[in-house]
């Protein structure tokens, strides 16, 4: 019998053009050696959204405040889950973060290889900042 895993909350943080992504380390349990954005699971105490700041917090070293924006949910077939994304922006953007989290140029997240429950997430940033008046061409 398959049981639901509790949800995941991530963080998309989002500063000046650049995404806060890691890289798991080549032996994690799932998707070894993958991109990702900071996340983790969410604690009963809390929502998805509580859950995504401070995973990312405890992550990288980078405090966050949600933005008022409709999070981005994909659930899962294998493990039965459901991600949730969070859009975010650093409180402040001078702490650096924690390896293996970088800020990276949103038009350089074509180089890096994600798990394919970010698809929706990646379409959405190389579409908003290829937007005018985000720098893209």
């Amino acid at each position: 019998m398959a049981y639901d895993l509790p949800p995941i909350a991530v963080a998309v943080v989002v500063h000046d053009g650049t995404v806060l992504v890691g890289l798991r380390a080549d032996d994690a349990p799932e998707e070894p050696g993958r991109a990702e954005f900071p996340g983790g699971k969410v604690e009963p105490h809390e929502s998805a959204a509580e859950a995504a700041a401070r995973e990312c917090l405890e992550e990288t070293g980078v405090a966050v405040r949600m933005l008022n924006r409709p999070c981005v949910s994909v659930p899962q077939q294998a493990p039965l889950r459901t991600i949730f994304f969070h859009w975010a922006t650093p409180l402040d953007a001078t702490v650096p973060p924690r390896p293996p989290f970088e800020w990276v140029p949103i038009d350089a997240l074509s180089t890096r290889r994600f798990p394919a429950a970010n698809d929706t997430v990646l379409a959405m940033l190389r579409a908003e900042h290829a937007a005018p008046g985000h720098g893209g061409s």
